[in-house]
């Protein structure tokens, strides 16, 4: 048993995986955020206020913490900023190891709001911290929005935000590259589960891998037709396509859209899994298990 701080467990990927080391029983946790967090407080969460600005109290709040999960959304300068004030608090405070708010893919290059990832993850390999960043590909939440069957579930910590690259309740997709260019995509609530064991594992890789499913995107399609009963118009979009739309001007939402599907076309979430074979006791849920689960009525 550990003391666990999840920093930004409030609310998106961070509560997810505060409700799975709930779950577990293990150990004990404390929540970082900005706000107060009443349904956590309620289940015997402490859940600690603080100003990402001041590494003063960052450290204080992280005194005899062992853990340090940064779930902190990883946009924008501030949020880079607040990061790094957590990482030194982290170290003053003598905690024992880091995970920075990473939750994607090796596209950090490639996807401009993700730009503050590296400079935080070279700060952490510096940091004399135990570290490890978790690499989980597609959320397959991202195929929840609009479907028929227990929607907030479907979603995860994908809430509020529209479907990617296929949207079943339009019935139309846009798939990047080659039809066959496998992804990894994982379920948000499976990460939670897979970051809540790597917590008894006695020592961590530089990175932790989970693979909820890996095919094409030509082949969620196709299951979202034969399980589902859908018809979903494609448009293929070569990497030259893409490259030039983003040549071109495009707000900040159209720019990460176009970005992660130039990922997607470019091999960045296809990988093979660590955590699966350490945590075998893990059964993510596949593809076909969520469109049967989320988007048929049987």
């Amino acid at each position: 048993m550990v003391t666990v701080a999840v920093a930004g467990g409030g609310g998106g990927i961070g509560l997810e995986i505060v409700r799975a080391i709930l779950v577990t029983k293990k150990h004990d946790l404390i929540v970082l955020s900005r706000s107060k967090q009443p349904s956590l407080t309620t289940q015997g969460v402490d859940v600690r206020i603080v100003d990402y600005k001041s590494v003063e109290q960052l450290k204080n709040a992280l005194e005899g913490v062992h853990t340090v999960i940064s779930c902190i959304a990883a946009y924008g300068d501030d949020s880079t900023a607040a990061e790094l004030s957590l990482l030194e608090a982290a170290k003053i405070a003598g905690a024992t190891r880091f995970v920075p708010s990473e939750w994607n893919s090796a596209c950090n290059d490639i996807v401009d709001l993700y730009a503050g990832k590296e400079l935080v993850w070279k700060a952490v390999q510096s940091s004399g911290l135990q570290y490890t960043r978790f690499v989980n590909g597609l959320w397959m939440n991202v195929w929840g929005p609009g479907c028929i069957r227990d929607e907030d579930e479907a979603l995860g910590a994908y809430k509020d935000r529209p479907a990617f690259s296929i949207d079943l309740k339009a019935g139309t997709a846009i798939i990047p590259g080659d039809m066959s260019q496998e992804i990894v995509v994982t379920r948000t609530q499976d990460v939670g589960r897979f970051v809540a064991a790597t917590l008894d594992l006695p020592t961590w890789e530089a990175e932790s891998r989970i693979s909820g499913d890996r095919l094409s995107l030509g082949e969620v399609v196709q299951l979202a037709r034969d399980i589902c009963g859908r018809e979903i118009r494609t448009t293929q979009m070569s990497v030259e396509e893409l490259e030039a739309i983003l040549a071109g001007s495009l707000e900040i939402g159209e720019r990460f859209y176009y970005q992660l599907l130039l990922a997607v076309a470019l091999g960045r979430m296809n990988f093979e899994p660590t955590l699966n074979e350490l945590c075998s006791d893990i059964q993510p849920v596949t593809t076909a298990e969520f469109l049967r689960k989320h988007w048929t009525r049987d």
